[in-house]
């Protein structure tokens, strides 16, 4: 299922927006306050602001972090009519282990567990998040190997569905890239997915995908691709059977940076979706991940994302979510350099494509269409080297069954707010 997403800018990720959030680069880590291995690239150059805490070695660092959060929500279990208002708080530690160095061959694990210490609310489930990363990249002169295992199990809320799930993710990376020529290069990408949700009455299903891909450079730091690939979205249980689905895609992408101070990374293109259950008509429609930033004045970061997907709805049998849209944000330097405000804003919709089951509600039916948008505002501010806090605010408002009628879309419209105040030591 495809989750509306209030795009995170540096504290957003940092200050517990997870459950709104389809996060721009590492969608596992997401609540867990870790910025990846990528990010170790950054810090192991060091920074006015993100200056690492590690336990230096020729090969290798230890970037060990602990975060405490206080949230409060207004909804929330995403309510359509009566709100429950929760406060909670959170202890969240975690360590990043890297051998090697980002830049070079290096392994690396990450794991973060999140505590509940209180939740107000009882119906909350109180039993510990884990995320937990393991990956390897392995360069030679002409050829790049990189793979990834990845495990999250976490209660999350789902604005689709309209409900707070708890649900444990299982996902497996691989990419392969040889330079063919000075400007040429074949890659081959493939990720497995696994989502098992623990209420029954929700889909679990895996996702298999492999892709061929051909690179050609562009400028001295950048490149354009196409790329190829043929997947399948498979129902675990045999009575959800009606959205199993092989699906085939087309897309053009760029990757890098095109000049110092802006950069592209992802691809747009086109999906096309043959189901198993002969009575689904074969569909298909366009898809995109792909992020732009610009920094043009220095102290601001300006950052643009275009997502659309299609994957099984996990509420409704034998019919898909087509969610599409976009996030505009920014972030900048508030007066000194260790002090940092950031707000975003997005904006989408989802559609539901397919034929309902004879015992589901009326208005879960093929056209069904709901439109969202939201914003979020925080501050970010480094007291010391190893020390910050942050307070952010996120709102979020879904608009649903568009035209099915005043009972339906009163049934599945809310909105959502919600504040955090967090404390993190070695972010």
């Amino acid at each position: 299922m495809i989750r509306l997403r209030l795009v995170s800018c540096l504290l957003l990720a940092a200050a517990g927006f997870a459950p709104l959030a389809r996060a721009a680069g590492d969608a596992l880590a997401n609540g867990f306050y870790t910025r990846g291995v990528e990010m170790a690239a950054y810090m192991d150059q060091g920074s006015p602001v993100g200056d690492p805490f590690y336990i230096p070695a020729p090969t290798g660092a230890l970037l060990p972090r602990v975060t405490l959060t206080v949230t409060h929500e207004d909804n929330v279990f995403l309510d359509p009519g009566e709100k429950t208002e929760g406060t909670s708080v959170r202890l969240v530690p975690g360590v990043l282990g890297l051998w090697g160095r980002p830049a070079d061959n290096h392994v690396y694990v990450d794991y973060g567990v999140s505590i509940p210490v209180y939740d107000s609310a009882p119906e909350v489930d109180d039993n510990p998040a884990h995320m937990l990363k393991l990956g390897v990249v392995y360069r030679t002169g002409k050829s790049q190997v990189q793979g990834q295992v990845g495990y999250h199990r976490q209660e999350d809320l789902d604005v689709v569905a309209g409900a707070r799930l708890a649900k444990q993710d299982y996902l497996a990376d691989l990419s392969l890239e040889h330079r063919i020529s000075g400007k040429s290069s074949l890659g081959l990408v493939g990720r497995a997915e696994r989502h098992d949700f623990e209420a029954d009455r929700y889909l679990d299903y895996d996702r298999y995908y492999g892709a061929g891909r051909l690179y050609h450079r562009a400028t001295a730091k950048s490149e354009v691709f196409a790329q190829g690939g043929i997947g399948r979205d498979d129902p675990l249980r045999d009575s959800d059977a009606r959205n199993g689905a092989d699906f085939y895609d087309l897309s053009l992408g760029v990757r890098g940076k095109q000049s110092p101070k802006f950069h592209t990374t992802g691809r747009v293109g086109y999906m096309w979706r043959a189901y198993d259950d002969p009575e689904r008509t074969d569909a298909g429609d366009w898809i995109a991940a792909l992020t732009a930033e610009s920094s043009p004045f220095g102290l601001a970061t300006f950052r643009g994302e275009l997502y659309a997907d299609i994957r099984p709805a996990i509420d409704a049998h034998g019919v898909d979510t087509v969610d599409q849209g976009g996030t505009l944000s920014v972030e900048r330097r508030l007066f000194i350099e260790r002090l940092r405000g950031n707000a975003s804003l997005t904006a989408g919709r989802v559609e539901y494509s397919g034929s309902p089951h004879a015992d589901e509600n009326e208005w879960v039916r093929d056209g069904r269409t709901d439109n969202y948008w939201g914003f979020s505002v925080g501050v970010d501010w480094w007291t010391r080297q190893r020390f910050s806090v942050g307070l952010a605010y996120s709102y979020m408002r879904r608009d649903g069954s568009r035209g099915a009628g005043a009972e339906a879309e009163d049934a599945t419209s809310y909105d959502y707010g919600r504040w955090t105040l967090r404390a993190s030591w070695n972010y």
